[in-house]
């Protein structure tokens, strides 16, 4: 027979810590708190294998419990296998266990502390890269940040009750999507952006961060050069690192992507990754000779392209330009775009535009990712976009952005003259300034962000922050006195780093 704890060396040792009326037990009900207090015990070492428990009355004499309480608790450890039950003899620790230490052998050789978790290779390479930005709500001047006050809320409430609605009468939405929604983008596209697909191409995403990431998943092999844009949106990095590709920066100047530097850097490149109708941040636009040298050299090497089309819905100086994918029939290109910016954050969603020769290849793969997303979002999207809502919505905004694109343009001006230079854009949601050679833009960027001004370093967006110093500085979700509290809280800090 195994050691025998006395009642008052149980209560005193083990439990009546757990039944303190103190911090988190208080919401537990007392047989929990018992259980949990056997349970620790058993599984430190305290209450070794074999051990014999006191009877049910004497403990809940000692303990002032119940014994029904006490009994229930004995119920629930033998049915979790902590103890077994002998006929006459009573209830003991199971001698099925395995044989434990106590605890405090065991934490003994370890320095407090000294315990690190073991994780994958692709955690380290997923570790946060310095000068991550914070996205905080309540900051002035962010970039990508939309015009929350002028969604559209009571016609989306009504495209989501009619969703809710219509849920009962369907039960999934396939590989690709829903398919009303896959129609609805198909229609869009095709008449603002010149795509050519059917809704069989499209597959839809949890946003475009997921999209980008499963196309790179199912094109790139581990140590293969990826060519992305310098400076360029550095949301990518994570994509890239959790595939093991090897990043490959290719200059970006007022034409757009320089493919012939990329391929001087890696001959053996197979895919490309840009923002042709507007890079981040600089907001050039590709020319249509660099264009055509892509589609080309894509074409001939085997290769790929993924085009990210983020926000060419708000090109204000004429219509939106023609995608990449839409120039030429059957073309090596992903295109990639995403609701989230037009729309609202909160609207988690995107979706690829796929060659037909790998849609069922990437519908495996998001079978494996997520099963898919969920129904009711997809429902609500597909019925905001026939009812007119979508189209309206964009062109309202286009006309907004512009307007307050060109205020923020006035008023930089007004306050700084020609010490910031803005770099020329035909459209988006942020507008870019220069700043003189050698001014510290990454320290101008954190202590705005110490005063609630979202603004970014120019220099962020470049492969080692070497680049060109300026300042990244959102209009779109901003009115006039929004607008001018930014810049009035940012004024000091860019005199400061002027030199005035």
């Amino acid at each position: 027979m195994g050691p025998t704890l006395s009642d008052s060396q149980l209560s005193a040792e083990l439990f009546r810590p757990f039944l303190a009326d103190s911090g988190q037990d208080d919401s537990r009900p007392r047989y929990r708190r018992l259980f949990r207090a056997f349970q620790q015990a058993i599984l430190s070492g305290l209450l070794p294998a074999g051990a014999k428990l006191p009877a049910s009355r004497a403990l809940s004499s000692e303990l002032s419990l119940s014994r029904n309480t006490v009994k229930t608790v004995y119920e629930m450890l033998q049915a979790e296998g902590y103890i077994e039950t002998r006929h006459g003899a009573g209830s003991f620790v199971s001698t099925q266990l395995p044989e434990l230490k106590p605890l405090s052998e065991q934490l003994a050789p370890v320095r407090s502390g000294a315990r690190q978790a073991q994780l994958s290779r692709l955690a380290d390479r997923l570790a946060p890269p310095a000068g991550r930005h914070r996205l905080r709500r309540g900051d002035l001047l962010l970039p990508a940040m939309p015009a929350l006050d002028q969604f559209p809320w009571q016609s989306w409430q009504r495209s989501v009750a009619r969703a809710g609605r219509a849920m009962k009468f369907e039960t999934e939405s396939g590989g690709l999507g829903l398919a009303a929604l896959r129609q609805q983008i198909v229609d869009y596209l095709g008449v603002s952006r010149g795509i050519r697909c059917d809704a069989g191409q499209v597959l839809i995403c949890s946003g475009s961060q997921q999209a980008i990431w499963l196309a790179l998943s199912m094109l790139v092999d581990p140590g293969e050069p990826v060519l992305v844009e310098n400076p360029g949106f550095p949301g990518i990095d994570g994509a890239l690192a959790a595939v093991s590709a090897d990043r490959v920066p290719v200059t970006v100047d007022v034409d757009g992507f320089r493919l012939l530097d990329g391929l001087q850097a890696a001959p053996q490149a197979r895919l490309a990754l840009l923002t042709p109708s507007r890079n981040y941040p600089m907001g050039y636009t590709l020319s249509l000779q660099r264009r055509l040298e892509l589609l080309q050299w894509a074409e001939a090497s085997g290769g790929w392209i993924i085009e990210d089309d983020y926000d060419s819905e708000f090109r204000f100086d004429g219509s939106p330009l023609t995608a990449l994918q839409g120039l030429a029939a059957d073309a090596p290109v992903i295109y990639a775009g995403t609701f989230s910016r037009i729309l609202h954050p909160a609207i988690r969603l995107g979706y690829l535009i796929l060659p037909r020769s790998v849609v069922d290849a990437f519908a495996t793969a998001r079978a494996y990712l997520d099963g898919g997303l969920s129904l009711l979002p997809q429902l609500a999207l597909a019925d905001f976009m026939a009812s007119g809502q979508f189209s309206g919505h964009v062109r309202r905004m286009r006309k907004l952005y512009k307007q307050r694109r060109d205020l923020l343009t006035e008023m930089v001006q007004a306050r700084f003259g020609k010490r910031l230079q803005r770099v020329a854009s035909d459209g988006g949601m942020h507008s870019v300034y220069l700043l003189p050679d050698g001014c510290d833009d990454r320290e101008l960027y954190r202590q705005a962000l110490e005063r609630g001004v979202g603004i970014r370093a120019l220099s962020h967006y470049y492969h080692h922050h070497v680049g060109q110093p300026g300042l990244v500085i959102g209009f779109a979700g901003y009115d006039a006195p929004a607008m001018a509290e930014g810049l009035d809280r940012l004024q000091p800090l860019i005199e400061q780093a002027l030199g005035n």
